[in-house]
C-alpha cells in the first residue's frame, strides 16, 4: 500500500465549502484595544481566509495578565459559528443568527451565560456585547482600532 503524505490527504478531503471565506466579517479583523484605570483589554482578529478567523483576547491589569481567551469564527459553507475558549478551556460555540453591515450576532440557547454574542463596528470602534437571549442581562466591551 502506498503512503499518502498527510498534507496531501487533508487537501484531497477538504471540500470547496470548507474553503469558503468570511468576507462579510472582514470589518472585525485587526488589533483592537481599550485602556482604562490601569487595565488594558485587547482583541486581535485575523481575516477569514479559508473559512476561518482566529482571535485572541487578553486583559492586563498593571503589569499582570489577568484573563485571556482563544476565539475562532469558522464556516463550512452552510453554517458559521463563533467558538470561545476562555482561559484555554474547552470551546463553547454559538451559531450565527444575524449579520449585516458592520454587525454580527451569534447565539447558543443551551449555554448558561452568555447565550448571545454580538459584535458591532462603528468607524474605529468595535463593541462586543454578551447577553442572555432576552438582552436583560448584558455586558459590553469597547475597543478602538490600534493603528498599523
Amino acid at each position: 500500500m502506498r503512503r499518502i503524505p498527510i498534507c496531501l490527504l487533508l487537501f484531497l478531503t477538504t471540500s470547496p465549502a470548507m474553503a469558503a471565506d468570511l468576507d462579510g466579517l472582514a470589518w472585525m479583523s485587526g488589533h483592537w484595544r481599550s485602556a482604562e484605570d490601569g487595565t488594558i483589554s485587547e482583541e486581535i482578529w485575523t481575516d477569514g481566509t479559508g473559512g476561518l478567523m482566529l482571535g485572541s483576547n487578553r486583559t492586563v491589569r498593571g503589569d499582570q495578565a489577568v484573563a485571556f481567551e482563544f476565539l475562532r469564527i469558522e464556516t463550512d459553507g452552510t453554517q458559521t459559528r463563533y467558538c470561545a475558549q476562555p482561559a484555554g478551556a474547552a470551546a463553547t460555540c454559538f451559531a450565527m443568527t444575524d449579520h449585516g453591515e458592520g454587525r454580527v450576532r451569534f447565539e447558543n440557547p443551551e449555554h448558561d451565560f452568555p447565550q448571545a454574542i454580538e459584535y458591532q463596528r462603528d468607524g474605529d470602534a468595535l463593541t462586543a456585547t454578551v447577553s442572555d437571549l432576552s438582552g436583560a442581562h448584558s455586558l459590553s466591551f469597547d475597543w478602538r482600532r490600534v493603528p498599523e
